[in-house]
């Protein structure tokens, strides 16, 4: 179950979509709840919007959409540098 209560309204909107538009399965929906819950925390931190550190922590429903015009690609590198960091210690253990 997707809990779109902490989430911004445009992703609710997307995810909305995918699921009614795009007839996307209730799993991929969830997914890409998963991944822009993550993306957009990852960029709290990246942008200095918030001091939390600890996923679970963070708030994203406060994220405006306004901002969404401020990401640039470097901020997508970012993440995608993240992801592949974390990545990288999972499969070391």
């Amino acid at each position: 179950m997707i809990n779109s209560d902490v989430n911004p309204e445009f992703i609710n909107s997307f995810l909305d979509y995918s699921a009614t538009v795009l007839n996307k399965s209730i799993n991929s929906v969830k997914e890409y709840n998963y991944d822009l819950n993550m993306f957009f925390k990852f960029l709290k931190i990246h942008l200095k919007m918030t001091k939390e550190t600890d996923f679970s922590k963070i708030y994203i429903k406060d994220f405006n959409a306004d901002r969404l015009k401020d990401i640039t690609l470097n901020d997508i590198n970012a993440f995608l540098s993240y992801l592949a960091l974390n990545q990288r210690k999972q499969t070391s253990y």
